[in-house]
């Protein structure tokens, strides 16, 4: 009886003091990442269902002037997806709930960060040791930031939701060998997206078809950004666009469909005092207006990508062919064309 006591009090003080060694345990993974470092706040177990959850995620850039963390999430989840236990496969699967990821352009290396390094996937694997074959973002925001443009630049998709499925490319958990990826969000606040994504995970180089389309949004909340970069801004119109990509080992085809509706870019009030401006915004306006379609009153046209992932082309004689196709010949639409198939697959059936 008094083993039986021991035995269960020394199980007792270990579920008390595991949250605080989990704790400590990523705290000191997060640290080892280059040029970042992580903080998080409490950790729940659910031994019950093979699972941990971290509170309070941050992670920050430690080797410059960056404002705002790269990533934050109120809560992200490991845990044993017990679908696929049942089916005979040990994998695990992870849940982002909230997360906030922060793209910044700045002057310099140290006031900007603009991606995730392979690192950061070990850091991954050393937080949870099964192999991820599911994850899912709840409720998503991505911001693209400039805190030293005039004026400053926040582009926003928030509304994110995620899912990533047969991620171990398991033939026996899914009776297929293609991961799927869907994604749908808002973009700027108003408009729509949605992205679907087939892959083979177990290539060397990439293999994917991917799919993604923004519906219009009001042109007037990418006056910071137009006003930014491009020294001109938006009175009125809508911009939507649609691609479809696909690649073989790395090498990539496809096509990036931009639309413009009812553009309308002067502002005369915004730019009498400075000349410069005014001429630009002028320029602008006026190419708008020769190279749109009349009767649908749309600036639209097609590019071209091929080449790899590592060295894209995009063709630009095809591209200025296709304003003036659809100036005179077909307006554009944002629907998928559905005819893009990998390099390779292309050949292959050529032969």
């Amino acid at each position: 009886m008094q083993i039986a006591l021991i035995i269960l009090a020394l199980l007792v003080g270990l579920r008390v003091a595991l949250p605080h060694i989990v704790k400590k345990y990523v705290n000191k993974k997060l640290d080892e990442m280059p040029e970042y470092d992580g903080r998080i706040g409490d950790v729940d177990m659910h031994l019950w269902r093979g699972a941990y959850s971290i509170q309070d995620v941050d992670v920050i850039k430690t080797d410059g002037d960056v404002p705002v963390p790269f990533f934050s999430s109120r809560r992200v989840t490991f845990s044993v997806e017990w679908k696929a236990l049942f089916d005979g496969a040990l994998v695990g699967e992870i849940d982002f709930y909230y997360p906030v990821i922060n793209f910044v352009q700045g002057p310099s290396q140290k006031t900007r960060q603009v991606g995730v390094d392979k690192p950061w996937l070990h850091v991954i694997k050393e937080l949870f040791p099964l192999n991820i074959n599911r994850f899912a973002v709840h409720d998503g925001t991505i911001h693209y930031r400039d805190f030293h443009s005039r004026p400053k630049v926040d582009l926003k998709m928030d509304q994110v939701q995620v899912l990533g499925t047969n991620l171990t490319n398991s033939e026996k958990l899914s009776k297929s060998l293609v991961a799927d990826i869907k994604m749908t969000g808002r973009a700027f606040e108003s408009a729509p997206m949605e992205v679907k994504a087939k892959l083979d995970p177990s290539t060397r180089r990439a293999t994917f078809d991917l799919a993604a389309r923004m519906r219009a949004v009001a042109l007037i909340k990418l006056n910071d950004f137009a006003e930014a970069y491009g020294n001109f801004s938006f009175e009125k119109g809508t911009f939507s666009v649609t691609s479809e990509l696909a690649a073989s080992n790395g090498k990539l085809t496809g096509y990036i469909k931009p639309l413009f509706d009812d553009i309308a870019v002067i502002d005369l009030s915004d730019a009498k005092d400075n000349p410069l401006k005014l001429v630009w915004e002028s320029i602008v306006a006026g190419v708008s207006r020769l190279l749109r379609n009349q009767p649908q009153n749309r600036f639209a046209t097609k590019i071209p990508i091929s080449g790899t992932l590592d060295d894209p082309k995009v063709d630009v004689l095809s591209t200025l062919g296709n304003i003036l196709k659809n100036e005179f010949i077909r307006a554009f639409t944002h629907e998928f064309e559905g005819n893009i198939e990998p390099a390779d697959a292309e050949r292959e059936r050529s032969q």
